[in-house]
């Protein structure tokens, strides 16, 4: 059973203290156009996301009430392949390919609770993702 917390979604607050002057860097970076990639954060979530994005999906989620278990279940397979990779086959190198904004229980925080030696590579296509990883993961080589 998966336990969707609408609550947590209706508190969500936009990430503009946290990123401050990156969207600024992205002359292609719109806060009132939605972004899928912060409308899953929304939707896990988080506070990584702009109203255009939490009202864009609350209509999804309206039309779709499934797409909230499923952004959980998406994030439970992660923390669990990432808890299988690193205690069953004992792999400590992780290349996350499409990371997308950070989040909560990212695969570097579940690999490094349990091998704090594990190192990860995250991989985007957008700028934008890159510079926020950097602002989250000062410490993370980002």
């Amino acid at each position: 059973m998966i336990v969707v917390n609408t609550a947590a979604l209706a508190d969500s607050a936009p990430a503009a203290a946290l990123y401050s002057g990156i969207a600024e860097s992205y002359p292609d970076f719109d806060t009132s156009v939605p972004n899928m990639t912060r409308m899953y954060d929304y939707l896990l979530g988080g506070k990584d996301n702009y109203e255009a994005d939490r009202e864009a999906a609350r209509e999804v989620v309206a039309a779709m009430p499934n797409i909230l278990p499923t952004a959980q279940a998406n994030r439970a397979f992660l923390r669990r392949a990432v808890q299988y990779l690193v205690e069953e086959a004992g792999i400590r190198q992780f290349l996350d390919i499409g990371t997308g904004l950070p989040t909560a229980q990212n695969t570097h925080e579940v690999a490094q609770q349990i091998a704090p030696e594990s190192r990860i590579v995250y991989v985007d296509n957008d700028r934008f993702k890159s510079g926020c990883a950097r602002v989250r993961w000062p410490s993370q080589d980002a």
